[in-house]
C-alpha cells in the first residue's frame, strides 16, 4: 500500500481536507499532518482517522526526528489546502514548523493545491514563489479554479473538490510498467530563426505542455534527457536538460542521443520556415529602401521528419498543432514522418495551461479524444497511451 502524507495547512479550504482523507484512506496509508492554523479552520479530533494526527512542531536536536521519519516514509506529500504563507515558506527555504520540516526533509514528489483570495494568488510574491518552486522537479502545483470564494466575491482561488483531487493523486500514483526505466528524450518550447544578428522569427508556444511530460516521465524513469528552446518558465540546464535556440542544435542534440532513447516525444514548436540569406550583422534601418524589409523565406529542416527517418527501435511520437482536426492529414503525417504516435493539438491550446488535442497511433486503432483537460492531466494520460502501446511495440 502506497504511504502518503496529508498536509493540511490554515485556510478556508482546510474543512474540505477531511473529505480528502476519507477518500484517501480508503486506497493508500495516510498520516495526518496538521499546520498549527490548520486547527482553526478543521476538527480532525473528533474525525475517525486510522493514525495518529501530527501536529507537533519542534524537536530535540539530538533526537532522529518524526519529521525525517515521515519524510522518509512517505512515497508522496499532499499539501490540500496549500495556503499563501506555507508557500512562501517553502518557496524561501523556511522550516519551522511540522509541515514545513517535512517538505524540507523529503524527497518524495509534493503535489500543491494552493487555495486562497484571489488578489493573493495574483500578487507578484505569489507568481514569484511559484516560479522558485516548479524549478525543482519533484513539486506538482495544481492550478486553484475560478469561482465563489470565502469573501463572497467570484475570482481565481478556490480549491478544487476532493472529489477532482483525488484523481489527480490517482494519476501520480498508478504504475505503468511498460516505461518504467525506459530511457526518453523530448523535446519543447519555441525555436528561433535569425535574421540578422540580433533579430529573428519565432512562434508563442510556451513549452508547458512539455514541461508536463517531463515532469511526469521523472515519476517513472531515471533517464529523461529534455532538449528544449525558448520556453516561458526557467529550466536549469545540466547534461540531461539541453538548451537549443534553432532548429539545427535541436536535431544536432537529438541525433546524438536518439539511438541511446526507448521513447522519443517531440512536441516542440520549431520553425516551420527560416530566412533564405541571414544577414551577418545588425541591419540598419537607415539602409532600407522605401523603408521596408522584404525577407525571403524557405522550409526549415524538419526535426521530427529527420528523426523518423533514422528511427530503428525506438517509439517515436510527434505533436502537430493544426486550425482544425483533419484526420486524413493526421493519417498522412503519421506515415510520412514515420511516427508511431501524433498528438494533434488545436491552435487554442498554445500558451494556455488547459488543452484540447486527439491521440492517433500507426496502427489504426481507435482515435483518443482529450477535451478542456489541464496539461499536467493530459501528459498523464498521453504516457497512459504510450504506456499501453509499448506492451505490443517491438
Amino acid at each position: 500500500m502506497k504511504r502518503l502524507n496529508l498536509i493540511v495547512t490554515g485556510g478556508i479550504a482546510a474543512s474540505k481536507s477531511k473529505e480528502l482523507y476519507h477518500l484517501l484512506a480508503k486506497k493508500y496509508d495516510v498520516k495526518l499532518i496538521l499546520s498549527t492554523n490548520a486547527g482553526k479552520f478543521v476538527d480532525f479530533e473528533s474525525y475517525e482517522t486510522h493514525d495518529k494526527i501530527f501536529t507537533e512542531s519542534f524537536y530535540d536536536p539530538h533526537h532522529y526526528g518524526k519529521h525525517i521519519k515521515m519524510s522518509h516514509e512517505s512515497d508522496l506529500n499532499i499539501v490540500y489546502p496549500a495556503s499563501f504563507n506555507f508557500i512562501g515558506k517553502i518557496a524561501n527555504g523556511i522550516a519551522d514548523d511540522l509541515p514545513s520540516l517535512v517538505f524540507a526533509a523529503s524527497k518524495s514528489k509534493t503535489i500543491l493545491f494552493p487555495s486562497m483570495n484571489s488578489n493573493m494568488y495574483l500578487s507578484p510574491i505569489l507568481e514569484k514563489n511559484k516560479k522558485t518552486l516548479l524549478t525543482h522537479t519533484n513539486i506538482r502545483w495544481i492550478e486553484p479554479t475560478y469561482g465563489k470564494l470565502a469573501s463572497g466575491h467570484e475570482g481565481i482561488g478556490r480549491s478544487l473538490e476532493p472529489i477532482e483531487a483525488i484523481k489527480i493523486i490517482d494519476e501520480e500514483l498508478t504504475d505503468y510498467l511498460n516505461i518504467n526505466n525506459k530511457k526518453f528524450m523530448l523535446n519543447f518550447g519555441r525555436t528561433r530563426s535569425y535574421i540578422d544578428k540580433i533579430r529573428y522569427i519565432t512562434n508563442t508556444s510556451s513549452g508547458k505542455m512539455g514541461l508536463a511530460l517531463r515532469n511526469a516521465l521523472l515519476n517513472y524513469s531515471q533517464s529523461v534527457i529534455s532538449v528544449f528552446g525558448d520556453t516561458d518558465f526557467n529550466l536549469q540546464q545540466n547534461e540531461k536538460n539541453i538548451y537549443c535556440n534553432t532548429n539545427e542544435e535541436m536535431l544536432e542534440v537529438m541525433k546524438k542521443n536518439f539511438f541511446d532513447s526507448d521513447v522519443v516525444i517531440c512536441c516542440a514548436a520549431l520553425n516551420d520556415f527560416e530566412v533564405l540569406e541571414y544577414v551577418d550583422k545588425k541591419i540598419e534601418k537607415r539602409n532600407l529602401k522605401n523603408n521596408s524589409l522584404k525577407l525571403d523565406l524557405k522550409y526549415s529542416i524538419d526535426v521530427l521528419k529527420e528523426l523518423g527517418s533514422i528511427k530503428r527501435n525506438q517509439f517515436l511520437v510527434g505533436f502537430s498543432l493544426s486550425n482544425e482536426f483533419d484526420f486524413q492529414k493526421a493519417k498522412e503525417k503519421l506515415v510520412e514522418k514515420n511516427l508511431d504516435m501524433l498528438v494533434v493539438n488545436l491552435l487554442d491550446s498554445v500558451g494556455n495551461d488547459k488543452t484540447s488535442l486527439k491521440i492517433m497511433f500507426n496502427d489504426n486503432t481507435n482515435i483518443i479524444h482529450l477535451d478542456n483537460l489541464p496539461k499536467h492531466s493530459v501528459a498523464f494520460e498521453i504516457i497512459k497511451a504510450i504506456n499501453e502501446k509499448l506492451a505490443v511495440h517491438n
